[in-house]
């Protein structure tokens, strides 16, 4: 059965894509803890990140580096937090948390979760594709 993350990739749930090329795509979390907060996924399905190859680990993280230079100018933030969970949705995803402050503490950040609005996530989505 496909993982809710290759549904969004299939278009077959609703997502708001940041970014997408032939191995990745990037949306906006639907329940951030930050403004901004955004997944970044292998569409490959693959459970843990040490089972990709070589060429999809260095293409995701190449990823990872692009969409944070994105947010860190989206939303001039001292640094972009980049977190490897893996254990809710057995799908490789990478989260960006964009940071205000560096001495904010994440474990205090990411417990703050609601669901964002469409219209919210919308306009975000198209503020940071302005700068990728």
């Amino acid at each position: 059965m496909a993982s809710i993350f290759s549904k969004i990739i299939n278009r077959e749930i609703p997502g708001h894509f940041i970014y997408e090329d032939d191995q990745c795509a990037v949306i906006l979390d639907k329940y951030p803890a930050v403004p901004g907060q955004c997944l970044v996924i292998l569409k490959r399905e693959v459970d843990y990140i040490f089972d990709l190859t070589e060429a999809e680990y260095q293409h995701l993280f190449a990823t990872v580096k692009k969409v944070a230079h994105a947010l860190d100018t989206t939303f001039n933030t001292e640094r972009t937090c980049v977190v490897v969970e893996g254990f809710e949705v057995p799908h490789v995803h990478i989260k960006l948390y964009p940071m205000a402050n560096k001495n904010e503490n994440l474990g205090d950040v990411i417990t703050r979760v609601e669901e964002a609005t469409d219209a919210v996530l919308t306009a975000l989505t198209e503020k940071i594709k302005q700068h990728l």
